[in-house]
């Protein structure tokens, strides 16, 4: 793989970013919010920063990060892959955003479905829950039935097209995972390519993001921050609501294998929820993308007004902060310095975009927050105090 340097700034700006970086990823360290992490910021062609710290792995042995460590990017797989896959098949005219999800999907056209639209999916306001275990048989509904356990994508959402929802749709902000998982089928559907192939072939290879890819390939883990041992996060909270039973969980240290449960047994490390993967300079590369109007290197992604749309609230008055087509704005872990028209991402495994307009300025967090364990959830403070100490630098 081709590893490239970030540009020189040699300036006192460029100094105090890069210093700032390196001082907010090392209190992170010692506050053992992780064990490793890398920053890259990015203002318009300008690679200002990109500041590895501390280890990809601490157990059994311990592994330094670098610069180009691969980490699993969790849910930013929704807005990188899923959201920009929609939407270059919305301007293909392969989809509607206000048509109903049943028009593609008719396990959907039941009762309580047939509202559905593919924009409430991404904007979280399909009344669809958060999460569930769709590897296992679901607990035990009102009605007395158990939604039997899921082995391929095509029967999760056959299972999700039945699954009761919390809300009517439009009327509630519920972030969920299924939504997504719909949504990546949807791209397999209509698209005629799965989600890693059409991810690959429509934006990676065209932007010349080489580390940015599903299920990544044995000969790359040495080069991959290691995650979780095994699904203990998952099995706790199967454990908890008594659906741990006999099922085969993974128990080995996971590293270069998603860590997400229905990703992996389901998805077999693809879904549209959870699975991607790349380093913190690739995924700049998309947020460069998208502050340049859907245009990279001569090469168009998205069209401008998509992204346009695709940014802006669409949720306003149904939640705190609000929701875009599947990115997050107007978020409390932007930091109080983000603009207004700033927008972002965040994945479990503690990893983060935030995009601000207004500078046009790129900020990617990468850390292995779950490694070797997913208790403690220490970044969600990290993450506004780095934003506004990263902002401040980058105005002086």
């Amino acid at each position: 793989m081709t590893r490239s340097r970030p540009a020189s700034r040699p300036s006192r700006t460029g100094s105090l970013l890069r210093n700032t970086v390196r001082d907010q990823l090392q209190d992170g360290l010692t506050q053992e919010i992780f064990p490793g992490a890398v920053a890259c910021v990015v203002t318009g062609p300008r690679v200002l920063a990109l500041e590895p710290v501390g280890f990809a792995q601490i157990v059994p042995g311990r592994r330094p990060v670098e610069a180009h460590t691969i980490f699993d990017l969790a849910s930013l797989t929704k807005p990188l892959a899923t959201t920009t896959a929609i939407l270059k098949l919305c301007a293909r005219g392969l989809l509607e955003l206000d048509a109903p999800v049943a028009a593609y999907l008719p396990s959907f056209a039941n009762s309580e479905h047939a509202m559905i639209t593919i924009r409430h999916l991404l904007t979280h306001s399909s009344g669809l829950p958060a999460w569930e275990m769709l590897y296992l048989a679901s607990p035990r509904r009102p009605d007395g039935r158990r939604a039997p356990a899921c082995r391929s994508i095509a029967e999760a959402v056959e299972r999700i097209g039945v699954t009761p929802t919390s809300a009517s749709p439009g009327t509630k902000v519920e972030y969920s995972d299924l939504g997504f998982i719909v949504l990546g089928h949807l791209v397999a559907l209509l698209g005629t390519e799965a989600l890693d192939v059409y991810t690959k072939h429509h934006i990676a290879h065209p932007l010349g993001l080489r580390s940015l890819r599903f299920r990544p390939p044995m000969s790359w883990r040495p080069r991959c921050a290691a995650t979780e041992m095994g699904n203990a996060y998952e099995r706790s909270r199967a454990a908890d609501q008594g659906l741990a039973g006999r099922f085969r969980w993974r128990t080995h240290l996971l590293c270069g294998e998603v860590d997400d449960g229905n990703a992996y047994y389901v998805g077999g490390g693809v879904a549209g929820h959870a699975g991607l993967f790349g380093t913190a300079h690739d995924v700049a590369r998309i947020g460069q993308m998208l502050l340049h109007g859907g245009v990279l290197n001569g090469r168009r992604i998205l069209a401008a007004t998509l992204i346009a749309d695709a940014t802006a609230d669409q949720t306003s008055g149904l939640a705190e902060g609000g929701r875009g087509l599947g990115w997050a704005v107007l978020q409390p872990w932007f930091g109080r310095r983000a603009s207004a028209a700033a927008f972002g991402h965040t994945g479990f495994t503690g990893t983060s975009v935030l995009i601000d307009p207004a500078r046009g300025a790129v900020i990617v967090l990468l850390t292995n927050r779950v490694h070797p364990s997913a208790e403690s959830n220490a970044i969600v403070e990290f993450r506004p105090a780095f934003h506004d100490a990263v902002l401040e630098a980058l105005d002086k």
